[in-house]
């Protein structure tokens, strides 16, 4: 009786172990950022912008971007959502020396602005913003002026969906 009970209780805790690990597993890889560009998207205007990691100086600092973007026509893509909440994490700059306008970015959810900025020269500027259960985001990426853009990249470090965040604020 006390074999059956002890084997019992081992198969209890292998069921258990099994079913943890396979649920925790799930969750891990749900919450796994998602690099815009890897979800459906439909691009905007010319292809000026490249797939490439490259070190760059931004306020005296080194970064590695993920996305450069050609400055003088501006990048633009629509994306669709993979659901539930969720945030947009943005991060990017423009290198030292280069003498470029910060870029502005718009981003639009399911065709409604939701947020705007102009980025700060000399530093790596961070935009989070919540896409939670919307189906489409659409992000622009535009010189802040008329003058001054081609020649020139913008570097993105983060252009990410981060499944299961929101983000403060409402939209």
């Amino acid at each position: 009786m006390k074999r059956v009970r002890w084997l019992s209780g081992l198969l209890s805790a292998g069921v258990l172990s099994f079913t943890l690990a396979t649920v925790g597993a799930q969750v891990a890889q749900a919450q796994r950022p998602i690099f815009l560009l890897e979800l459906n998207c439909v691009h905007r205007g010319f292809p000026n912008y490249q797939e490439q990691a490259r070190d760059v100086s931004i306020g005296r600092e080194i970064y590695t971007s993920r996305l450069l973007i050609w400055a003088s026509n501006g990048a633009g893509w629509t994306c669709q959502l993979p659901g539930g909440p969720a945030s947009l994490r943005i991060e990017y700059g423009v290198a030292d020396g280069d003498g470029l306008p910060p870029a502005k970015i718009d981003v639009y959810v399911d065709g409604n602005q939701v947020a705007s900025q102009v980025g700060k020269d000399g530093r790596v500027n961070t935009m989070l913003v919540d896409v939670s259960n919307g189906k489409s985001v659409a992000v622009d990426i535009y010189c802040s002026r008329a003058t001054n853009c081609s020649n020139k990249w913008y570097y993105f470090f983060w252009l990410a969906i981060i499944p299961g965040a929101g983000s403060p604020g409402s939209r």
